[in-house]
């Protein structure tokens, strides 16, 4: 009978400490997994720790399911201060501003990516080489897509330098002298430009928007000029008015690495000003640029440039490098005459 009673006693030690084991087994491995929820790897190899995520939407046609997008989740602390980087605008004759009865016409809208060089090495003109085309550059750098919180949007009294005031301005809703000072205001006054001949409208915004930390849409106003998705609508069906035979192509912000001074806080995967990433932003285009059967180009993952490639194509993390400009033309050359040769077919 003892016999038996040691043998269950030394049976219930042995079980016990199994059961531990599986026990201590199965909380190392939750908080493995807990851990590995918990930080973000980025393609630089930067280990940041995650935060608690925010659901952002872009806005959905209606009878479609609306795309539920969730922010990545490094959010700016409120003593960080994000700006896009300077860059001194360099313009030389190649920057065109009267016709020279090229077959084409392509117009540019957009930021300092368009606008910063203008000197025979910048996406407008390495595009027009090679698509031989006239092309007007209308790009302001520094400039967002929205318009701002705090400007007027009336038409008598408008101060936007947005996408959305370039292309009023283009329709000769408001007058150009909110522009003096750029090259724009010199297209937009031209006596010799005729918008409404324009084959292909490029669309370039996002980057100021991500910066402002502008938001992404407004479920209650699809067309809502201080939002991302709003403004892009609003340009994309005027400048269809405008021209009714152009072909209109968004552009997505390219991928980009942001500092604070020399220190590295992220990269347009991992942080968030708000209301999204950079990369948020972009779904956010090819989005708008679907739903308006538009053309888009993915600048963001098409052309190659990432946490590897950053440093042959980034010049501070932002502004594309002589490199990344023509890697930028070629890609959008490319697409141009795809659809040229698509429509002589």
């Amino acid at each position: 009978m003892k016999k038996h009673i040691y043998a269950l006693m030394i049976m219930s030690v042995i079980a016990f400490n199994l059961l531990g084991c599986d026990v201590k087994a199965e909380t190392k491995e939750n908080n493995d997994n807990a851990l590995a929820d918990n930080i973000i790897i980025t393609e630089t190899g930067e280990v940041l720790e995650k935060q608690q995520p925010e659901s952002t939407q872009t806005p959905s046609p209606e009878g479609t399911a609306e795309p539920e997008v969730t922010a990545s989740p490094e959010i700016i602390s409120a003593d960080v201060e994000l700006t896009e980087p300077e860059q001194e605008q360099v313009i030389t004759e190649e920057d065109q501003i009267v016709p020279t009865g090229s077959e084409l016409q392509i117009v540019f809208l957009g930021d300092s990516i368009f606008d910063n060089n203008r000197d025979g090495t910048g996406v407008p003109y390495l595009t027009s080489v090679q698509c031989e085309a006239d092309v007007y550059n209308l790009a302001i750098g520094g400039t967002s897509a929205s318009a701002e919180a705090d400007e007027q949007m009336e038409d008598e009294n408008w101060t936007s330098r947005s996408l959305v005031g370039v292309v009023k301005a283009m329709m000769g809703k408001i007058p150009t002298d909110i522009f003096a000072g750029t090259r724009t205001k010199e297209i937009l006054d031209s006596p010799d430009v005729d918008f409404s001949n324009t084959d292909y409208f490029v669309v370039e915004y996002g980057m100021n928007d991500f910066f402002r930390a502008v938001p992404l849409s407004n479920p209650d106003n699809d067309f809502d000029q201080k939002t991302y998705a709003g403004a892009l609508r609003y340009a994309v069906s005027n400048l269809r008015e405008l021209a009714p035979d152009a072909t209109i192509i968004l552009c997505a912000p390219n991928y980009a690495q942001f500092y604070n001074g020399d220190r590295f806080i992220g990269d347009g995967n991992t942080l968030n000003t708000g209301y999204g990433t950079l990369f948020d932003y972009k779904g956010t285009c090819q989005y708008v640029a679907k739903e308006q059967q538009a053309e888009f180009l993915d600048a963001y993952l098409d052309l190659g440039i990432d946490g590897y490639t950053a440093e042959e194509y980034l010049e501070d993390g932002v502004h594309l490098t002589a490199a990344g400009r023509q890697l930028y033309a070629d890609a959008l050359a490319k697409m141009i005459l795809r659809i040229e040769e698509t429509k002589n077919n």
